[in-house]
């Protein structure tokens, strides 16, 4: 609670507003680390309830319990004693309110709840593996969604998709890794070893380039304003970059130094741009040059 504080203020005092200054926690598990970014903004209670199970270290050696091809993979739950040889349910806090505002594509993160009862999540997580739009979104009051993987973290997510599953204890759908039959071990299960807190990045647009992503605070206009991440796809011969649906944070207030979009050219101008904390670039434009794949090119910038 007290590093959650000082990452808030930190935001605060560097940015004069704290929504733009999205939390980032690593997942380290079995099969590889990835990021989630938690959309605070969106989704204030269930990030905090996120936060606080990663505070107190009860998602540290949990399990994914849940994986459904084209679908979805789900953790939270259940971790594995591998002393008396059983899963054990992890200590869980009081329920918190439904917070549906974003749709279930691709690489958003989402809670489960109970059938029926929209209010009802505690502890358990899930990705979207597909576009859910259709099924979650409708259905006991809107699966809230309250962050998305970061990067090629996908890539990690999906390597989890692929394991086999089996019906273990009654749970259907549970991923185990080189098993067939007897008892099982720890090296069995797709485990979450620990997640944690990381540090912010204190500008409100920036280059991250462990994700290879333009993070940006936009305002489009009539559209509106919008925390988003541009991923590269591409460095030569031109620097490509492609919008990330998933990533799409809508948001109420402008804040100066915004980046900017131009329905009318199709084109992004950021003010100044960020790299390893440091203000490295100005005046960067980029034009749109595929509107059906979202994909804009660099066109011009500055050194600083």
């Amino acid at each position: 609670m007290i590093y959650r504080c000082f990452f808030w203020l930190a935001c605060y005092f560097s940015l004069n507003v704290a929504a733009f200054c999205n939390p980032i926690v690593q997942i380290n598990s079995s099969l590889g680390d990835f990021k989630i970014e938690l959309f605070d903004e969106v989704a204030p209670v269930t990030v905090n309830n996120f936060l606080n199970y990663v505070e107190s270290k009860r998602y540290n050696g949990t399990l994914i319990h849940r994986s459904v091809p084209s679908f979805v993979i789900q953790g939270g739950w259940l971790s594995f004693q591998s002393e008396i040889n059983a899963l054990v349910s992890i200590e869980t806090d009081d329920p918190i309110i439904n917070e549906f505002r974003m749709s279930n594509i691709r690489g958003t993160v989402s809670m489960a709840k109970q059938g029926g009862n929209p209010n009802s999540a505690t502890s358990q997580w899930f990705v979207n593996l597909s576009n859910n739009t259709a099924n979650l979104d409708g259905q006991n009051g809107g699966f809230t969604v309250f962050g998305r993987i970061v990067g090629n973290g996908m890539a990690i997510v999906d390597q989890m998709a692929k394991v086999n599953t089996y019906t273990l204890d009654g749970i259907p759908n549970f991923p185990l890794s080189n098993y067939s039959q007897g008892p099982l071990s720890s090296n069995n299960f797709v485990t979450i070893s620990n997640v944690e807190l990381l540090t912010p990045e204190l500008a409100l647009n920036y280059f991250d380039s462990e994700s290879s992503e333009l993070r940006l605070t936009l305002d489009a206009g009539s559209a509106g304003i919008a925390t988003l991440a541009l991923s590269v796809e591409t460095a030569e011969p031109a620097v490509i970059f492609k919008l990330v649906l998933s990533s799409i944070q809508w948001l109420d207030d402008p804040v100066e130094g915004m980046a900017t979009f131009n329905p009318a050219t199709g084109s992004i101008f950021i003010p100044e741009l960020s790299v390893g904390g440091v203000a490295a670039y100005k005046n960067l434009e980029f034009y749109l040059r595929d509107s059906e794949n979202l994909l804009f090119v660099l066109s011009s910038y500055e050194e600083i």
